[in-house]
């Protein structure tokens, strides 16, 4: 069973909180900080339109570093609240989850 990456804008939202940042090093956070990582690039960029769309980040060009132009994201106010509002959901997912693994426990034993 695949998990689908429900909150993978939450992801996003918070690595964000630690400064702007592209697509692929977003992508390579991911990689290397979630226990599970359910996030391709794919799933990334859709995830990052829609935020933007939302207006819980904004993006502009990068032009300091090298001679490309590197697409950079950052959070917007909207987006910590948006932020807020993952963490509420979450903690209340995660009491149900605790539920069922205590229940689910108890049953195999």
């Amino acid at each position: 069973m695949k998990h689908t990456g429900r909150h993978t804008g939450a992801f996003l939202l918070l690595f964000l909180t630690e400064g702007d940042n592209y697509g692929g090093k977003l992508l390579q956070k991911c990689e290397e900080e979630l226990p599970i990582n359910p996030i391709d690039s794919s799933i990334l960029y859709r995830t990052l339109k829609k935020l933007e769309e939302e207006g819980a980040v904004e993006s502009y060009l990068d032009t300091s570093v090298t001679d490309k132009p590197i697409r950079m994201y950052k959070i917007t106010k909207v987006g910590k609240r948006k932020l807020e509002e993952f963490q509420i959901d979450i903690a209340e997912k995660m009491k149900n989850l605790s539920f069922f693994l205590e229940k689910y426990k108890e049953w195999k034993n």
